[in-house]
């Protein structure tokens, strides 16, 4: 019986020894909200990353220090959670694969290769339904320093109408799924008057976000928007299992807020916008496509149907769209910006953003601007189709061809 018992506790202090050692390894890489659990076959772990760049960069690094923690053979599983607490994306390392990579029988990239990828985290999460979180992140804030650029061909007289700005941004996580964001927007240089001119709020939102288990999330937003918008915004998503397929739902009560010369002006009538899309990821491009059907801000109906293409970390992006008779369309990007990882200085980040995002309409004069067609708005800061990207086949086809960055 004695025996049986100290069995039983090495066999439990091994256990505690094989995820804590996971858990140090991530802490030191700089992930944040760490959970980590033992079970018959391994180790669950799940992660929220916070202090890299790159999606797939994060993932890279974080499956390298979770490898290098394991001191037992076992099977590994992974939940990598994004910015906002949500799950986005599952990686599973059977037994085999751990064994052969911690002896030295397998690479860094055979691993990548051969190592599961899936947006349906449920069966990790169940894993993890009583282990306690580490290395948390609420209340502990980052400053994040955006660029600002608006540019238009309206004008007889002038070639440009042109703004240039910094948009300092206090983005700070409260509890599960909460996060806090506080903008203000200083002009640079510019040929403008009045708001663009002078010190004015950006984005000013609270937003607490849902998982709904089998790949369902909803996201609810308050405050301050884009594109003069002040309200509330419920927004629902569906992928499949490959997170080839996405399907989601989208629907704000906003009405017009400006704050210009120390005024703030605010209408009294509110607007309902809303939308539906369909979204599909061609892994031989990696392109997304995405068609939606929308009743934008000012009360009209139209049709969207987007292309972006994703070159590594860079995104460019088409859009055309129809809406009351009229024909409009554009081009957008995102690129990266200089900084890969930021760690915590006192608690807090202080970082550029991550990227220069811009998008380009072609119709800016007629009746389609002074009917306000077409018009919509974003609740968050520096919203682009590469922040947060956890497309599975996104992931791995990256992690493998740059490789290389991991394994030093």
């Amino acid at each position: 019986m004695k025996r049986k018992m100290k069995t039983m506790c090495m066999a439990l202090l091994g256990a505690t020894a094989l995820h804590a050692q996971v858990d140090m390894k991530l802490a030191e890489l700089g992930m944040e909200n760490i959970r980590t659990a033992h079970t018959e076959k391994g180790v669950a772990v799940a992660f929220e990353d916070r202090a890299f760049r790159s999606s797939y960069e994060g993932v890279g690094h974080a499956v390298k220090a979770a490898l290098d923690g394991m001191t037992e053979d076992g099977e590994l599983r992974m939940a990598v959670m994004d910015a906002n607490g949500l799950p986005q994306l599952e990686i599973y390392m059977d037994r085999t694969l751990v064994t052969n990579y911690r002896k030295g029988k397998m690479s860094l990239r055979e691993a990548f290769e051969r190592m599961q990828l899936s947006c349906g985290t449920d069966g990790t999460l169940a894993l993890l339904k009583d282990s306690e979180t580490e290395a948390k992140s609420a209340w502990r804030p980052d400053l994040v320093v955006y660029p600002h650029l608006f540019l238009e061909n309206t004008s007889f007289d002038k070639l440009y109408k042109y703004a240039i700005a910094l948009a300092p941004a206090i983005e700070m996580p409260l509890w599960k799924g909460a996060e806090l964001t506080a903008q203000v927007m200083l002009p640079i240089v510019g040929n403008q008057k009045g708001e663009l001119k002078q010190v004015h709020p950006g984005v000013v939102a609270l937003k607490q976000g849902f998982y709904l288990k089998k790949n369902w999330t909803l996201n609810i937003t308050a405050g301050q928007f884009t594109n003069h918008r002040l309200g509330g915004v419920a927004d629902a998503k569906w992928r499949t299992d490959n997170g080839r397929w996405e399907l989601g739902a989208k629907a704000g009560l906003t009405v017009f807020s400006l704050f210009v010369d120390r005024e703030w002006s605010v209408t009294r009538k509110p607007k309902l916008d809303a939308r539906v899309y369909g979204r599909v990821y061609v892994p031989r491009w990696n392109t997304e496509l995405t068609g939606e059907a929308a009743r934008f801000v000012y009360g009209d109906y139209g049709v969207k149907g987007s292309m972006v293409r994703h070159f590594g970390e860079c995104t460019v992006g088409v859009y055309a769209m129809y809406t009351e008779g009229h024909v409009n369309g554009g081009f957008n990007f995102a690129i990266p910006l200089p900084g890969r990882k930021y760690n915590r200085w006192k608690g807090m980040r202080i970082k550029p953003a991550d990227y220069f995002t811009y998008e380009y309409g072609m119709v800016a004069w007629g009746e389609y601007i002074d009917k306000n067609l077409g018009v919509s708005y974003t609740t968050g800061t520096g919203e682009n189709r590469t922040r947060g990207f956890y497309q599975p086949e996104y992931i791995r086809y990256f992690l493998i061809k740059d490789c290389d960055r991991f394994e030093n």
